[in-house]
């Protein structure tokens, strides 16, 4: 089964992703995962083997970036490309990840910056032609959202579980009013998305079986996080016979759903 697991930072993603099936890859885009004390555990016993993806948003020098700020890296990113080279030997049955039962990439928010690199090197490269008058989206998002497609429509191969987390955006409307002669501002959260960009917001859930939102219930001092597995201003969804609110925990929902 594949799982999107969304929250704003620092409520529990990494963790919940790593209480699937063991042993797990875990494919760290963030470069946080080993210095967090409560995986040191799963660590150690070699139940979650850490693949870092250490490659910088830039490999110039951040002085000539910062004297240059208009003009495009002189170096190829390689973020993106180490990412997708690991995820493509897992699909391709490359026998170092045949021991793992979860496959785990943690998180797209981080992987689509070091994608935005990539594109941004190639435009300087001209690898998208010549910027046309008035086109504000050159180099074309279309490029951004074929990548998406294509590494998340692959990744629905997988003969693993697949575990994927995405930080959240708040999305809201403001209205305007008037009262008197006073303009009143008022704003709504309408919804709550993957932050990732464009179009694939709203299409990025569509490729996991489980989609959850992390929800952080606080009973007295610390908070206890837990999937939320449906709601109207979510795209949270379930095929499981789960219950709106469940524990935070990847063996949880799949012993409930009686597919462990």
């Amino acid at each position: 089964m594949n799982f999107l697991l969304i929250s704003p930072p620092g409520w529990g993603k990494t963790t919940a992703a790593c209480s699937g099936r063991l042993p797990a890859m875990l494919v760290d885009v963030d470069c946080k995962a080993a210095e967090m004390n409560n995986l040191k555990l799963l660590i150690n016993k070699g139940d979650v083997v850490i693949y870092p993806i250490k490659e910088r948003m830039v490999q110039d020098r951040l002085s000539d970036r910062a004297k240059n700020p208009a003009k495009p890296p002189q170096k190829m990113p390689e973020g993106y490309l180490h990412t997708v080279d690991l995820l493509n030997d897992v699909l391709d049955g490359n026998p170092e990840y045949d021991p793992f039962k979860t496959v785990i990439l943690d998180s797209a928010t981080r992987m689509k910056e070091h994608m935005i690199k990539l594109l941004v090197y190639h435009r300087g490269q001209g690898a998208f032609g010549k910027k046309k008058e008035d086109d504000m989206n050159w180099p074309s998002w279309g490029s951004y959202l074929a990548n998406m497609v294509e590494l998340f429509d692959a990744m629905k191969d997988l003969q693993k579980d697949f575990i994927c987390t995405v930080h959240q955006k708040t999305i809201e409307k403001t209205t305007t009013t008037m009262v008197g002669t006073q303009v009143i501002e008022s704003t709504e959260i309408i919804g709550y998305k993957p932050m990732v960009d464009g179009q694939f917001r709203d299409q990025l859930a569509g490729y996991f079986n489980e989609v959850y939102y992390m929800d952080a219930k606080t009973t007295g001092g610390s908070p206890t996080y837990r999937f939320r597995t449906r709601g109207t201003k979510y795209d949270a969804r379930t095929s499981l016979p789960l219950d709106e609110f469940e524990k935070a925990s990847i063996e949880h929902v799949l012993r409930k759903g009686g597919v462990w």
